[in-house]
């Protein structure tokens, strides 16, 4: 098995299940409260689970690390990778999620021309704005914007989960694998902005922001149409890192995409009367 051997490494703020010489490696995301140390998905990380080097890791190498979570776990949710199956006797409630990749591995005419008419009247609409979109480096700018509009709706993000983004779009920085589009009116005045994260394979689209002039001007259909337009043609997909939003949903798929299913896998051990509060 791949997998014989699982040993536990230590690292900053968690630990990594690993299997032999890094042939596979599953993080363990922890955290503790009320003196139960708990398994839960990290802000602005939509997929975790066993990466395999050079290939995805099948169901028998999944189950044996889910087998090797330590016991000291009494609470697991966290969602696993698009390339994770989960056997049914694991042990573990599974729920379906979905996310949307567009492959670029075509031409911009052909992507062009998957778009819904309404995503097309969108970008009409922006052409005629006047929008100035540039590529920056403020990310509190960009992470005001947000706080001031959607992030005033109740999205459950905390003071730390702004840090963690702030600490990883750092990160990608340092790596030369992060790109943040903005759009700013006919007054200077930011409108739209993302943060994108490239890997060998991909393009993320992790975190964006907007005001209400921006979704009446169509400024974020303009900015991803631009991000597609610099990524065409490769090898990459566009991973929308899509929503269980029915209306979010709909926005990725104007756009040509697929939808893809990943899995969250849930255990809870706690006891009945902390469960009671979770």
């Amino acid at each position: 098995m791949l997998c014989r051997g699982i040993w536990t490494l230590c690292v900053q703020t968690g630990k990594l299940l690993v299997a032999g010489d890094y042939a596979a490696v599953f993080p363990l995301t922890r955290r503790k409260k009320f003196g139960f140390s708990y398994l839960y998905q990290p802000a602005f990380t939509q997929q975790c689970g066993v990466f395999c080097s050079g290939k995805k890791a099948d169901e028998n190498v999944v189950h044996e690390f889910l087998s090797a979570i330590p016991k000291e776990y009494r609470l697991i949710e966290i969602q696993l990778n698009t390339g994770n199956k989960v056997k049914a006797e694991s042990g573990f409630e599974i729920i379906r999620k979905r996310t949307y990749h567009l492959s670029f591995n075509s031409t911009i005419e052909k992507i062009h021309s998957s778009y819904s008419e309404n995503l097309r009247r969108n970008l009409k609409k922006a052409a005629k704005a006047n929008h100035v979109l540039s590529f920056e480096e403020n990310v509190q700018e960009l992470i005001e914007l947000f706080k001031n509009n959607r992030g005033k709706e109740g999205v459950g993000l905390k003071t730390d989960d702004y840090h963690a983004l702030e600490r990883l779009i750092s990160e990608g920085r340092k790596r030369k694998s992060v790109e943040i589009p903005s759009i700013r009116n006919a007054a200077g005045e930011l409108i739209a902005g993302a943060v994108f994260l490239q890997s060998a394979h991909s393009l993320i689209f992790l975190f964006s922001g907007a005001n209400s002039e921006a979704k009446e001007s169509g400024a974020m259909s303009f900015l991803i149409d631009a991000m597609i337009e610099r990524q065409t043609p490769s090898d990459k997909v566009l991973d929308f890192e899509g929503s269980m939003d029915d209306d979010l949903a709909r926005y990725y798929r104007s756009f040509g995409s697929q939808e893809i299913v990943y899995l969250q896998i849930r255990k809870n051990n706690l006891p009945p009367l902390i469960r009671r509060f979770k």
